[in-house]
């Protein structure tokens, strides 16, 4: 857990399918229950007009792209920084991706890999961290 972070809200109008999901440990996300494309961020509609509802998602991905966070960040990450962030392509879909820090096991600290092991399209797979006390967010694990 980093102490002091902003946390995100969790009382938005279409999220609390993702929210539940990562209490449990997994990940979630939308799919479009006529087209079945896979959303995120959430919304309240597919662009085909069809109903949209959470489904389980693998949490395997490859990795899209990376940077390495570097001073002046928020005080909470300061002592972490510098450190790599990645943007994940989830399995399930060409364009469902997300970000979230890179760690190989739950608990690492956000600098603990090495951004020189990183590689564009290597296999990554999700798992759920605490980003503080009933709040828990999504990592990438190497």
């Amino acid at each position: 857990m980093i102490p002091g972070i902003p946390l995100p809200s969790r009382d938005g109008p279409f999220e609390a399918g993702f929210w539940a999901a990562l209490d449990r440990g997994e990940l979630a996300h939308q799919q479009c229950a006529a087209c079945s494309a896979w959303h995120f961020p959430p919304r309240w509609r597919c662009a085909c007009g069809g109903a949209l509802a959470y489904r389980p998602v693998s949490g395997r991905a490859r990795l899209w792209s990376w940077t390495v966070v570097h001073p002046p960040v928020l005080p909470a990450f300061a002592p972490f920084a510098p450190y790599p962030v990645a943007i994940a392509e989830l399995a399930e879909a060409p364009g469902l991706r997300m970000v979230g820090p890179l760690v190989e096991q739950p608990g690492d600290p956000l600098n603990h890999v090495d951004p020189a092991r990183l590689r564009i399209g290597m296999p990554l797979a999700a798992c759920v961290i605490a980003l503080a006390d009933g709040v828990r967010w999504p990592a990438w694990k190497i």
